[in-house]
């Protein structure tokens, strides 16, 4: 609650007697396909989700006050010990709770030229999320600025004393909704005719978190190559390339790193819709949570409503010569 009284009284800053004042209704749903598997598609580790997000955005030209619900549901295809498949939702099993949330309220003042300011609840976001899945649309309590005053150089930096759930509602001892935590996001681009080319360098520290599993020190620094191009009219090719060095994923309660930390290896294909997407809290801002070096490839095509993503990543952990391979697919119709 504590962002919640900050962005009530920073809210007051907002001139309410103004002129031009804007009140935008927002209003998004998505249905998406998911899958994602260590070494073949076409397998039974697939979610099917339903979203809706409606909420509303109070704009007077140099301050802004977004506010945004949130709320999902999984139907996800399972095999049952007959072999034959079966359907059921998240409200009936207590590890893939359904969610109902607030998503955003941020406040944003855009006055000082080239240079935003945010604070509130938010998505940061600083690594496009080219997979097409849910995972880049994590959201935090911050503070961020970013600044784009010079030609073809964008920073960005935010701090966030907590991170939360896509999918935990309040009270579940399973899924804790929110995670404290001392974090810091930075990273710098440099955008050409080509793509963009960044450097970022993350910490993690959520060493003090009320659940041992959730207790975790992690750094991270890397570089991403990231571009799009127009294919035909309303159709466009995402692509990225990436490498990154992440340490400290060793650091939590549990004394060893968790498997919900890695993003799609052959130790974490056992339940996608709460394993591969409810504890990558940070999956937005690129980190993994992996003990090691990974390359990873990915690409997204739009066509209309229609996203179709592809990612496939190499990880090599720390002390190991074993190499491990992810594929994922996603297929969602935004409405």
């Amino acid at each position: 609650m504590r962002f919640l009284c900050f962005a009530l009284l920073a809210s007051t800053a907002v001139p309410a007697l103004a002129q031009g004042i804007e009140l935008s209704p927002t209003f998004g749903t998505q249905f998406r396909y998911e899958q994602t598997v260590g070494d073949r598609l076409l397998g039974t580790n697939d979610a099917f989700v339903m979203r809706a997000r409606p909420g509303v955005t109070i704009d007077d030209g140099s301050w802004s006050l977004t506010a945004q619900s949130d709320a999902a549901v999984v139907v996800r295809r399972t095999i049952d010990p007959t072999g034959e498949e079966t359907s059921e939702t998240t409200a009936s099993t207590a590890s893939r709770p359904d969610s109902l949330q607030l998503n955003q309220f941020a406040l944003r003042y855009t006055g000082v030229p080239g240079t935003t300011f945010a604070v509130g609840r938010q998505q940061i976001g600083l690594a496009a999320n080219y997979a097409g899945d849910r995972d880049g649309e994590q959201t935090f309590d911050a503070a961020r600025v970013t600044f784009a005053a010079l030609p073809g150089l964008h920073a960005d930096l935010a701090y966030a004393w907590s991170s939360r759930s896509l999918w935990a509602r309040e009270g579940d001892a399973l899924i804790p909704e929110t995670v404290g935590g001392q974090n810091i996001f930075a990273k710098l681009d440099w955008q050409s005719r080509l793509g963009t080319l960044s450097t970022y360098a993350y910490q993690v520290d959520q060493r003090h978190a009320a659940h041992s599993d959730f207790r975790l020190m992690n750094q991270v620094y890397g570089a991403r190559f990231t571009g799009t191009r127009k294919l035909a009219t309303g159709t466009r090719l995402d692509y990225a390339i990436g490498y990154n060095r992440q340490d400290g994923a060793l650091t939590n309660g549990a004394t060893i790193a968790p498997t919900y930390w890695l993003i799609g290896s052959t130790y974490d294909l056992n339940d996608l819709s709460a394993t591969q997407t409810n504890y990558r809290r940070f999956a937005a801002n690129g980190i993994a949570f992996k003990n090691g070096d990974e390359v990873n490839l990915s690409t997204t095509a739009t066509m209309g409503r229609v996203n179709l993503g592809a990612r496939f990543s190499n990880f090599r952990p720390i002390d190991s010569q074993q190499s491990l391979q992810d594929m994922r697919v996603s297929l969602g119709l935004i409405f």
